[in-house]
């Protein structure tokens, strides 16, 4: 088991945010987090990355607390690409920006090795013709798909990534969790993501943590946990959930209470989750 996280919890002040949270995440294994606003999603990612210290609760990494990681180590163990909008864009070169991903390994200056991590992080996000632009004049979604090469350069055990796809199009959304699919489970490392998206989570994500309120609500594979009763019970809207070639679609169709409507087509009986 390479990623453990056992009873963590978080508060914010006296405010309570994440109560006893605890999984597990196996080599070459994505894991969905989901839930509503407010669930304490990226909270839990950010205790994940070490930019929160939680109240109570260990992490660990093939057996080792990372409480215990210092300066380079926690670089070349943990990715961590935080939601779109967080900081700015500084006026520095998409080459440089992935570059930084480097320096947990970077001693007396950035090697042709260095050069090469990088270069290959960029033609594997599609972002090769963009190395010499600045960073601050390209697309919010350029920006996320230069951030997420940046975490690939850090060739981390871990990749922690909020809302990696909410600035992108429906094209790259699903180019994107492809690439970190297939580039996880290829060499063994394990992906964390926090979507909003529960179609995109269903499809790319090996197991999913669904939370409500600070706590897990349910957990395991996106069938046994994408079902009519918990998205009524955590989201607190109706919704049918149909099987597809691609993975689950949840349709929502209207808030739990709200004055009935026209009636919903479900499609072929034989898919849809009742």
């Amino acid at each position: 088991m390479r990623l453990q996280v056992k009873g963590v919890s978080f508060a914010y002040g006296s405010a309570p945010v994440l109560d006893n949270v605890a999984f597990r995440v196996r080599a070459g294994e994505t894991l969905g987090v989901v839930g509503p606003n407010g669930s304490g999603k990226s909270t839990l990612l950010r205790c994940l990355a070490r930019v929160l210290r939680p109240r109570v609760g260990t992490v660990l990494l093939d057996g080792k607390n990372l409480a215990s990681l210092r300066g380079r180590e926690i670089g070349r163990c943990l990715g961590y690409v935080p939601p779109p909008g967080t900081g700015q864009a500084f006026p520095c070169t998409v080459l440089e920006t992935v570059l930084h991903g480097r320096r947990p390994y970077v001693t007396w200056g950035v090697s042709q090795h260095d050069l090469a991590v990088a270069a290959g992080a960029l033609g594997y996000l599609g972002l090769t013709g963009l190395a010499e632009r600045q960073l601050n004049e390209l697309s919010s979604g350029q920006r996320q798909k230069v951030l997420i090469a940046r975490a690939l350069a850090q060739e981390p055990e871990v990749f922690l990534l909020d809302e990696p796809t909410a600035t992108l199009d429906i094209r790259y959304q699903l180019e994107v969790l492809a690439l970190i699919k297939d580039f996880v489970t290829k060499q063994g490392r394990v992906a964390v993501f926090v979507l909003h998206d529960l179609n995109l989570a269903s499809r790319f994500a090996d197991r999913i943590l669904l939370l409500g309120e600070g706590r897990i609500c349910a957990a395991g594979v996106p069938n046994e946990v994408f079902t009519p009763e918990n998205v009524r019970a955590v989201y607190g809207v109706d919704a049918v959930v149909t099987e597809t070639p691609w993975g689950l679609q949840v349709t929502p169709v209207a808030p739990v209470g709200a004055p009935a409507g026209e009636e919903v087509t479900e499609g072929p009986k034989a898919a849809v989750r009742p």
